[in-house]
């Protein structure tokens, strides 16, 4: 017998029924196992045959896991009678009879926090709680009862900002305990979307022509109330990561975004981030906050695995996906759960990211297994690697940019010129053994085909530039809404509390080489500070648009303005820097030049627009690019980015500053809410120096100080190499990096060897076109080109020149699979020295830089991932490894020796190098690691030892001054910050893969 359970009378509990008969599931993949055939489950040795799992909902103590006998149908059975009666109501009992066991909840009136269907009347950022309860069973079926079904309302109403501002800004989660009780107590009282029999969706084939594909001609008839079903989306997910074609993978995702766009607009940001493996823009702080402890007990909770059963799973599988799909594959409930919509499932998961407080374990629990039972065969794996952050499906940034360019574009073609395209050729067949190869057909020109293809490329164009200037989903969708590709720029453009993504430098590995690249044209090398990029936006008014939680206010005697801080990889830093943020005031509080000098003669003739900013009488606003760097209080001398990292990131206070910064500006992006990015360099570098002058207190040497970074022009010199050299020494003495050279006007010159036209074609006609070979002539950009490795910024490091740096000769023994555009290829690599002593290789860093495209090909053969366990083993180390935890996700045999070369050697608490050494519980690291070469010459046991690796971190430690030692090495409580570790490998791949994807693999590492 089940456990008894109580009841209380006068409030009879809600009943749940399953449906006769289980509709079989066709999907593409045929991955929904059909709840209405029991599968024989292995648990503890023994088979259970028949077993039926009632998944109980309720947030009591009771057992989540019962087995149903036959008396208790008959005990369910009575009771609903009863309650019904309770209620007036009466059951049909001649067909109640055959109806399937019922489930129940105990409590009649539960509010279930953050678990309410998405509603259109609060939109993707509504509310988060529904009360539940069950329709009553009438006839032997489970009647649902929904409010009239209303007029889907347009995108635009659901994201249209408030009080006329100009686009939406996102909310940030809030920040206590407090702030998620209206989400918890209101319930829902929109439509009801989902329920008990409602049936699965099966997901759709969008592997498609896309210039065929007819959204109207889609089935949506079964989508509750023509909204999105979570399992269309699942598909979606199943097709993507079945492929590494990154064809297929855009196609897929065009068309079904062209179906959103056309059938259900309401749901295509929602669906949006949670294809970008992101709930919110990245600039908005939003973690879940559900670890393995909440996993794990969700996932025994539904399955009524035990924990030893769930080790063997977690041994086995690796991922939590994976592991949560395998324990719930063969198990059936006794009624079916409604299906999963995508905006509750968004609705939910950004409701995680709201609770806070004592009891949020708790309620995030019962949201994850209240998830986990309606979710449905691979809806479970895909579900849990969006709460654990990592989707693994390979559809990156660019690639989901484009399908949405793509898919605006197809929704406003002409009819007429869509209907006029022609089928492509069907692909040649594979010859079987033996068969003679048939000439292909010649392919006939497709006028029509082709100008589709042209207007789609410009709307990708037109869609990437737009939104690395506003990196926003939900704004994007409303600048669309709103008139589609035609002035999208003008409608979603450069907001102050919105980050630009930041404009990158291409590498190059002399200034002989730069001399060459750049010729005669005009240009200014400037100091490459060892500190943190920072971009800074500054609005008396307040931000543009709505406040989404970030940035803060300063206040002093002359005004207040407010202000917000991004790192280069658009994360909000503005609490960390309270000094920084005070120093803003300053600047725009000081009365400004009444004279200012005029632009240069040798500079381009500067617009009407551009000349009345110069004589502006006050400030309003600005977005400036700049580094912030750790100085010495007394002498201004440059400090090292280990002593910036050992600043708090939280609850930072002025008066407890201990560590001095400087702010060396050298963009200015914005002025007075006028965009400059179209402006040559030579005018905004002029706006920045005349209109914000250095600045610091002498009478309080402690607090930031400003100033401009250190640059020569190639216009002022009279030889040129000679003098740029000099100045590159001067600098390196400096603890500078290096130097950046960048272009004064635009002008004609050579492209470099990591010049990419990432604007090639994606679409279903196959291009021509192939990547850049380098040291080809091409117009030379001077304007601010945000996300963008641009030929006119040219950096020269001193880790990049040959005959600087001590190398290393270190063993690969393991890689990750690479992500974005290196997928199907081992990136990054993990590296080792030996160690005699002990015998084992200890692992020093993750390399990712310095590898071609033939020698990753290459790799692949000498460690394939199958055929050759011996050498390339996905489970088992190949040898004595200490990785200090790291596990990549296949071992290497150790066969080779690389030089490796780097900026310097840092202590890590994640790499246990040389640490027996050093005495100490942390090892060493390299920043930025880049490839040199295989050492042919080598074996592994002549690799660089762990005391070789010692002395040259004691030697690069003598070697400094010691007034950074004490710094560089140890921090107030004895441990290294980790941000070191992270900003150093994030930097390195942000500097070194290339610009096409790459950003997807900075997350990853």
């Amino acid at each position: 017998m089940a456990p008894k359970r109580q009841v209380r009378p006068s409030t009879p509990p809600p009943r749940k029924k399953a449906k006769k008969g289980g509709q079989q599931q066709t999907s593409i993949a045929n991955f929904f196992t059909s709840p209405s055939k029991p599968k024989q489950v292995a648990t503890n040795g023994h088979q259970r045959n028949n077993t039926i799992i009632s998944i109980d909902d309720s947030d009591d103590d009771l057992p989540t896991t019962v087995k149903i006998q036959e008396d208790d149908e008959k005990l369910a059975r009575k009771l609903a009678a009863e309650w019904d009666e309770e209620d007036g109501k009466k059951v049909d009992k001649g067909k109640a009879k055959a109806s399937p066991t019922i489930e129940y909840d105990e409590e009649e009136d539960e509010v279930v926090p953050v678990d309410a269907p998405y509603s259109e009347a609060t939109g993707v950022n509504g509310s988060c709680s529904s009360t539940h309860r069950l329709p009553p069973i009438r006839n032997g079926k489970s009647e649902v009862k929904t409010e009239e079904s209303t007029e889907s309302k347009p995108i635009a109403s659901i994201f249209a900002p408030r009080q006329s501002k100009p686009l939406l800004r996102t909310p940030s989660p809030p920040d206590s305990e407090h702030d998620i009780k209206p989400i918890l107590d209101s319930p829902s009282k929109s439509a009801t979307i989902t329920s008990i029999s409602a049936e699965p969706v099966d997901p759709i084939d969008f592997d498609t022509d896309a210039f065929l594909f007819k959204p109207s001609e889609v089935d949506i008839s079964k989508w509750p109330k023509d909204r999105l079903p979570y399992s269309i989306l699942v598909g979606v997910y199943v097709q993507v990561s079945s492929t590494r074609s990154r064809l297929l993978i855009v196609r897929v995702l065009t068309n079904f975004l062209h179906l959103l766009l056309k059938v259900s607009p309401i749901d295509l940001p929602p669906s949006l981030y949670l294809l970008s493996n992101h709930l919110l823009p990245n600039y908005i702080p939003c973690e879940l906050g559900v670890g393995s402890q909440i996993l794990n007990k969700a996932v025994m909770s539904v399955s009524g695995l035990q924990p030893r059963d769930l080790k063997k799973l977690w041994d086995k599988w690796g991922d939590p996906g994976d592991v949560a799909f395998e324990a719930k594959n063969n198990l059936r409930t006794l009624v079916k759960p409604s299906p999963l919509l995508v905006g509750d499932v968004y609705t939910r998961l950004l409701g995680l990211s709201r609770v806070k407080g004592s009891q949020s374990g708790r309620i995030k629990g019962d949201v994850v297994r209240k998830l986990m039972v309606q979710a449905r065969g691979e809806e479970v794996r895909f579900l849990v690697r969006s709460m654990v952050g990592n989707l693994r499906i390979g559809a990156v940034r660019l690639t989901l940019l484009t399908a949405l360019a793509r898919a605006t574009a197809l929704l406003h073609m002409p009819a007429e010129l869509i209907d006029s395209v022609r089928p492509l050729p069907p692909p040649p067949q594979k010859l079987e053994k033996g068969q003679k190869r048939v000439a292909r057909p010649k392919v006939e020109p497709d006028p029509a085909r082709e100008e589709v293809e042209e207007r789609c490329v410009e709307a990708t164009k037109i869609v990437r530039k737009v939104y690395v200037r506003h990196p926003n989903y939900g704004d994007l969708v409303v600048g669309l809404d709103h008139g589609g590709l035609i002035g999208l720029e003008d409608r979603v453009g450069v907001n102050v509390g919105i980050p630009l993504s930041p404009m990158l430098g291409s590498i190059t590995r002399s200034l002989n080489e730069v001399f060459t690249r750049l010729g005669t044209l005009p240009f200014t090398a400037e100091a490459k500070l060892d500190g943190q990029r920072v971009q800074i936006h500054a609005r008396v008014d307040g931000p543009q648009g709505e406040d989404d939680g970030g940035g803060r206010w300063v206040q002093g005697d002359d005004g207040k303005v407010w202000v917000r801080l991004f790192s280069r990889h658009l994360e909000d830093m503005t609490e960390k820097y309270p000094d920084v943020c005070q120093l803003i005031l300053t600047l725009l509080t000081r009365p400004l030049p009444s004279q200012p000098n005029a632009f240069p003669s040798e500079a381009s003739k500067p617009s009407s627009s551009i000349k009345d900013l110069l004589k502006t009488p006050q400030i309003n606003s600005f977005i400036m690019d700049a580094e912030i760097v750790a100085v010495d209080k007394d002498t201004g001398a440059y400090r090292t980015f280990q002593d910036l990292s050992n600043r708090a990131k939280k609850d930072v206070r002025v008066e407890d500053i201990k560590v001095v910064v400087g702010v060396f500006a050298f963009d200015l992006m914005l002025l007075n809410d006028q965009p400059l990015l179209g402006s040559p360099f030579s005018h905004r570098r002029h706006l920045l120096r005349t209109l914000f002058e250095p600045f610091s207190n002498p009478s309080d040497p402690t607090l930031a100080r400003f100033a401009h970074v250190a640059s020569l022009d190639s216009t002022s010199l009279q030889d040129v190499p000679a003098e740029m050299q000099a100045f590159f020494e001067s600098v390196v003495e400096q603890k500078c990096e290096g130097l950046m050279v960048k272009l004064l006007e635009s002008g004609e010159g050579l492209t470099g060897e990591d010049d990419e036209d990432d604007t090639s074609n994606v679409g279903d006609t196959p291009s021509k076109k192939g990547k850049g070979k380098g040291g080809k002539r091409k117009p030379l950009p001077a304007t601010y080109e945000p996300d963008q490795r641009s030929q006119g910024w040219l950096k020269v490091k001193k880790d990049y020149l040959e005959g600087l740096g001590d190398s290393l000769d270190l063993v690969p023994i393991g890689a990750w699979w690479g992500q974005g555009r290196k997928a199907g290829w081992w990136s990054p690599i993990l590296l080792a020295c030996h160690n005699p002593e002990s015998g084992a290789l200890e692992a020093v860093c993750k390399c990712i830089s310095g590898f071609s495209d033939q020698f990753y090909k290459d790799l692949l053969k000498r460690f394939p991932p199958e055929g050759l366990p011996e050498k390339c083993n996905k489970t088992t180390p190949l040898g004595f490894y200490d990785t200090g935890g790291l596990r990549p996700d296949f071992w290497f045999l150790p066969c080779e020796v690389w030089e490796i070369r780097g900026a310097d050697i840092t202590l890590s608490p994640v790499y246990p190098a040389a640490s027996s050494q050093l005495g100490s519980e942390r090892g060493l690291s390299i920043r930025f690691p880049r490839f040199m070469k295989i050492r042919e010459d080598k074996t592994w046991e002549q690799a660089t030892t762990s005391e070789q690796f010692a002395d040259m971190y004691r030697k690069q430690i003598k070697d400094a001054p010691t007034k950074d030692q004490s710094s560089s090495n140890h921090n107030g409580n004895g441990k290294i910050n980790e941000v070191i570790r992270r900003d150093s490998d994030d930097e390195d791949i942000r500097d070194l893969e290339d610009q096409d994807e790459g950003d997807e693999a900075e997350e990853e590492d």
